[in-house]
């Protein structure tokens, strides 16, 4: 709850007065109050997006090429074989890229190293398992983890209660400096939200929750949706 003094409620009440719009026809003015309010949502993440895949180099296109898809096919069962859905496997990058080599005085060899890439993003929806995961792929191949995100599949029931905790603090805030300025809170004239971005909330960490057995150690954590939302009150 928003606190003022009162020389700070003689100022909100000038605000209040000078936030008057009057219309284009030279009407009657029209006042305004505006506030933002806050709600929050934690929740235990329950999937988890993962991208990973196999790089290779070789002096010949054929080579790379060819090493790198052998390693690619082995991490791919490897991911099958952690219980992954096929429709939760999706290529996210394939590239070939080429580079000049050069003799330790900077003069160019005339030999050309050949680069592979094949990066793949899983969605794992028992993060229990992304330890092992992570463990079984690195030992079948993979040699770069690019991304590992924590997410909630469905965070939509927990939004909704977080938007109506940031309502009712915009409409306790309001009132609270309408009465400071000697008015009275009117119909909302507008309402916006701005969209919630999900943080780590690392009050509460959840170390050892993650992976199991020999794998990799990680922990989910818990994730923080902060919801605000900007509402304008007419005064009367």
């Amino acid at each position: 709850m928003l606190r003022i003094s009162k020389g700070a409620a003689a100022l909100v009440a000038l605000a209040v007065l000078l936030s008057a719009c009057t219309t284009a026809g030279g009407g009657s003015a029209q006042r305004t109050i505006s506030v933002t309010g806050a709600g929050t949502a934690r929740l235990t993440p329950d999937i988890a997006i993962i991208t990973l895949g196999v790089q290779t180099q070789a002096d010949q296109v054929a080579r790379a090429v060819q090493d790198n898809n052998a390693r690619s096919s082995r991490v791919m069962e490897a991911i099958k074989e952690a219980g992954v859905a096929a429709g939760d496997v999706q290529t996210s990058n394939f590239s070939v890229s080429s580079q000049l080599t050069y003799d330790t005085l900077g003069n160019p060899t005339g030999e050309v190293n050949y680069f592979v890439s094949n990066t793949v993003t899983i969605t794992l929806r028992e993060i229990s398992k992304l330890g092992d995961l992570l463990q079984s792929a690195l030992e079948n191949g993979a040699n770069s983890v690019q991304n590992v995100t924590y997410s909630v599949e469905d965070p939509s029931e927990a939004l909704d209660k977080a938007r109506l905790e940031a309502i009712q603090d915009a409409q306790a805030q309001a009132a609270q400096l309408a009465t400071a300025a000697g008015a009275q809170l009117g119909p909302i004239f507008s309402l916006s939200e701005y969209s919630p971005i999900p943080v780590p909330f690392y009050a509460a960490p959840s170390f050892g929750k993650g992976g199991g057995g020999g794998g990799v150690p990680t922990s989910p954590g818990t994730l923080e949706y902060q919801v605000q939302i900007y509402i304008v009150y007419t005064l009367r």
